[in-house]
């Protein structure tokens, strides 16, 4: 592994109980009464490339790993006010997609980029899963009274969202392409696909109109030294979208055409149907299990793990509290190999992450802001 925060080892630790790497939205953090509370917070990952390649075209080096590559964006904006009775009330933006492909897809792709040499006769099975939306809305959180036992304390918090979907992806693709030479392949393939825009293949489509709601989930036991905490988001989730369009089709290379440098451009012949349809998209959960012993007045020790569409991203980490009110916080995050630095002062809270410091595959960042009145 790569660490990137070695010069920190010994003074950052984890602070809240926020340590896991996706964008969660937690009622009980959100309803802590009379303050206003603004917070930012994004993450995108890739296996199969650094995130500077990802967003410059794969242009760069490539290290897939075998079996399913993920590629992940989760991104949420929130901003609002909590009263001491009310609950939390706000403004919520998202902005999330989570893809799974093989090293076959991923290293046929970058290949295609980067004008590479393919090997003659190479099979390429090809695999391609996406599921993601754009959208923002109301939300409103509540934080009910704790339930006080001989054992410790029970918190309960319960979110809801009212949604206007932006955009969309859904679908799948499935095939497979055999290399020719060193700068042609054939390849035929069939996509089912439902979309806001077509990146698949070039067509222009009308944008859909979607809304729709979201609920979270928040528990929590606190004693003396212990506290567990489950927390999920879009327990219960959907987005209704009007007139969205979908695509069913095959996709093959037999009209080719050729760069200057005499490889294959991709450029799909398409057959199958292309229509408009009324479509209900499930949000996908995402759940978080946090677990946190407090070594001492100063010190706690936590382990946790995210579990997103199937997928485990467990982190473990250790914070320390200073007389000042300064909190700093380390955590390591095993999925992506990715260190955490982070940092709470009064009303403040300020984290990072990722995995390289020249060529991360992942990067997130938690910003909040809450001032009480």
């Amino acid at each position: 592994m790569r660490y990137l925060f070695a010069p920190f080892l010994l003074v950052s630790v984890l602070c809240r109980a926020e340590a896991g790497p996706f964008s969660l939205a937690d009622p009980l953090q959100l309803d802590l009464g009379g303050s206003v509370h603004i917070q930012f917070q994004a993450l995108i990952a890739d296996d199969p490339v650094s995130v500077h390649d990802l967003l410059n075209r794969w242009q760069g080096p490539i290290h897939p790993k075998e079996g399913t590559n993920l590629a992940i964006d989760d991104a949420r904006t929130d901003i609002g006010f909590s009263m001491q009775k009310g609950g939390y009330f706000g403004y919520t933006y998202r902005h999330q997609s989570f893809i799974r492909t093989n090293r076959d897809t991923a290293l046929l792709a970058w290949q295609q980029l980067n004008d590479i040499d393919f090997m003659p006769g190479k099979r390429y099975d090809l695999q391609l899963a996406i599921d993601g939306f754009e959208a923002d809305g109301l939300l409103y959180a509540k934080a009910f009274e704790p339930v006080e036992t001989p054992y410790g304390s029970l918190h309960v918090g319960i979110g809801f969202e009212l949604l206007r979907g932006r955009n969309m992806q859904e679908g799948s693709l499935e095939g497979s392409a055999v290399a020719n030479s060193q700068t042609d392949y054939d390849f035929s393939a069939v996509a089912d696909y439902r979309y806001s825009e077509n990146y698949l293949y070039t067509l222009d489509v009308k944008k859909p109109e979607g809304y729709g709601f979201s609920s979270h989930l928040s528990l929590q036991w606190r004693s003396e030294r212990y506290s567990l905490h489950l927390l999920c988001n879009d327990l219960v989730g959907e987005i209704r979208w009007r007139e969205l369009p979908y695509s069913y089709v095959n996709v093959n290379s037999s009209n080719k055409s050729y760069d200057e440098n005499g490889f294959i451009i991709y450029n799909p012949t398409v057959s199958g149907k292309e229509i408009s349809i009324d479509h209900t998209q499930r949000l996908y959960r995402k759940w978080r299990t946090e677990g946190t012993f407090k070594v001492d007045s100063d010190m706690d020790i936590t382990a946790g793990a995210d579990w997103v569409q199937g997928y485990t991203f467990p982190y473990g980490g250790i914070s320390y509290h200073f007389a000042s009110g300064l909190q700093t916080a380390f955590s390591y995050e095993s999925r992506f190999e990715s260190l955490a630095l982070k940092i709470t002062y009064g009303g403040l809270y300020l984290s990072f992450r990722s995995d390289d410091m020249k060529h991360p595959s992942i990067l997130g960042v938690n910003l909040s802001y809450r001032y009480r009145f």
